[in-house]
């Protein structure tokens, strides 16, 4: 019995310097940002796979979850919200990349009079498109190819850079049997504008010195939230549950090189570190 062939398209978002697409496709920056005064951007894309894949470019609006990801949102549910899609243009519209090959991608920024103050997002959707042979293949074999598509947000900055992050509150959870622990967070943001960054808890233990004990790279805590849960990665440092001191440490990255959005340390009690059995 022959199965169809499954093209699925997901959207993903990594939080790193660049992304890199399943082993084909290097795309940086993985934001870009707009400020008061620039009028354009490029993205990089690379084919670092071992053959030639073609990707379409499209717009994509969403809705940043409390919990984590995004919300599609139809064109009804996009039509009153802060989105930049309209304000842009970019070129060229779809690209082929042999194996190895880079392609620059360009975008312009058209900002109308009298725009309110605020952020403006959408995302820029860079969507597999299947090789010929895959739709006209009639062969009977089982054949499941998987296209990936992935995004990254485009954001505008409509007047002065205005955001305030604040720490509610920090947890550690430890996992002796595997050597890993996570650090949560419960943040809140207030101001006009989001920010973005690497996120870091150092730890020092009472008469130690500190280490960087989790981090979570290119964070993103956009305008529409105002109070999220962040769950950053363990680092390889030796780590021993004690009376100590958690510093929790926010700072921008790129288009937000230089900005210190939080550091903050607190006083934890070996009693208050959780430890998973």
């Amino acid at each position: 019995m022959s199965i169809k062939r499954v093209i699925a398209g997901l959207g993903l978002l990594f939080t790193m310097v660049s992304v890199h697409a399943n082993g084909s496709l290097l795309i940086y920056p993985v934001r870009v940002a707009f400020d008061e005064v620039e009028r354009s951007a490029q993205v990089t894309l690379t084919n670092t796979s071992d053959q030639t894949n073609t990707y379409r470019l499209e717009w994509r609006e969403k809705l940043v979850r409390a919990e984590g990801g995004y919300n599609a949102l139809t064109e009804d549910e996009a039509k009153d919200l802060p989105i930049a899609s309209s304000m842009l243009r970019y070129s060229p519209r779809q690209v082929t990349l042999k194996a190895g090959e880079r392609q620059l991608i360009k975008l312009k920024l058209r900002r109308p009079r009298g725009l309110a103050e605020g952020e403006y997002r959408s995302h820029l959707l860079f969507k597999a498109v299947p090789p010929d042979n895959d739709v006209n293949n009639a062969s009977s074999s089982t054949t499941i190819n998987i296209m990936l598509s992935f995004s990254i947000p485009v954001t505008i900055q409509q007047g002065q850079y205005d955001t305030q992050v604040s720490l509610e509150q920090a947890n550690i959870t430890y996992n002796p049997s595997a050597g890993t622990r996570t650090v949560s967070l419960d943040l809140a943001r207030k101001g006009l504008h989001s920010s973005s960054g690497h996120l870091s808890a150092y730890w020092t233990a009472e008469g130690g010195k500190e280490i960087l004990l989790a981090k979570l790279s290119d964070y993103n805590l956009w305008s529409e939230l105002s109070e999220i849960r962040a769950s950053l990665i363990s680092t390889k440092a030796d780590f021993t549950p004690s009376d100590g001191r958690l510093r929790i440490h926010y700072e921008g990255a790129r288009d937000f090189r230089g900005i210190t959005y939080l550091d903050e340390v607190i006083e934890v009690k070996r009693s208050q570190i959780v430890i998973k059995k």
